[in-house]
Order: structure tokens, then sequence, then C-alpha cells
């Protein structure tokens, strides 16, 4: 599973994510985004069915490498479902 790390939300409630990103965790398994101390897991199958925002490719001030956006609303897990709880 690939692991993302965003510090900020667009308007507040969307994360975005770059169209080789999305390839890569397609390959790795999944996608999970970091932000703050909250996370959420997206599985491959929601990843093939992410829609592009732009229609328009995005060139990189710093590497000149063309991407499409996808926003992804934020929706953090309520509780890690791979982390143990205490008793």
């Amino acid at each position: 599973m690939k692991t993302k790390k965003v510090t900020k939300l667009w308007k507040g409630k969307f994360v975005s994510v770059r169209d080789y990103e999305v390839d890569a965790a397609i390959k790795k398994g999944g996608l999970k985004i970091l932000h703050g101390d909250k996370s959420m897991t997206l599985t491959i199958d929601e990843l093939k069915n992410l829609k592009t925002t732009l229609g328009q490719t995005v060139t990189g001030k710093v590497t000149g490498k063309s991407y499409r956006l996808f926003d992804i609303a934020w929706t953090p897990l309520a509780e890690d479902s791979q982390q143990e709880k205490l008793i």
C-alpha cells in the first residue's frame, strides 16, 4: 500500500492526488492518505473509479512534469483497522 502525507486540504474538505501517484498506488495495492493525526484508505477499486478534477493537464513548476489532479473528499477513518485495541 502506498502512503501519501498531505499538509493542506483544498476547500477544507478535499485531498488532491496526482495521476501518477494514483497509478503507483494501484500497483501497490491501495492508497493510505495521512493528514495530521488522521488517515483514510482507498482500495484499488476506489482508485480505478476516480474522476479527474481538471480536464486539462497541469505542469509542475519545479519538475516540468505534466499531470492531472484527482480531488478526493477527505473522510478520515474513525479508527484504524490495523491498530490493536487496548482492553
